[in-house]
This record gives C-alpha cells, structure tokens and sequence, in this order.
C-alpha cells in the first residue's frame, strides 16, 4: 500500500506535480537543488526572473476574466 502524505486529493495533486517537476528538472540539469551551487546574487536573479514570469501571467489571467 502506497503511503499517502495527505487525504486532500488537491494538496496531493500538487504534491505529485511538484514531485514530478522536480525529477524533470534532476534529469534536465544532472543533479538536485540542494546539490547545485550558485552565487547568491544568481538565485536573487533567478527568483526575480519567476517573479517576472507570475506577473506575466496573472496579467494574462486578469485580461481573460470578466471585469
């Protein structure tokens, strides 16, 4: 029997895409977050660049939405 981290089908829906986002990116970049090593002003640049992509999106989101 599979071991089951929670009974809410839509915190383990995110569970699952976060543990397969994961393993996607172990097999894109050869190894883990925890073993990769950056400057910290390079994590800084890539955090931001995300933050970038969210506000992208959320305005795309906002246009489709009725007002």
């Amino acid at each position: 029997m599979a071991f089951k981290l929670t009974k809410d089908p839509i915190v383990a829906a995110i569970i699952k895409r976060a543990n397969d986002r994961s393993n996607a990116g172990i097999d894109s970049y050869g190894g883990t977050m925890a073993d990769a090593k950056k400057s910290l002003h390079s994590w800084i640049d890539d955090a931001q660049e995300e933050a970038w992509d969210l506000i992208v999106y959320l305005e795309k989101i906002k246009s489709i939405l009725p007002k």
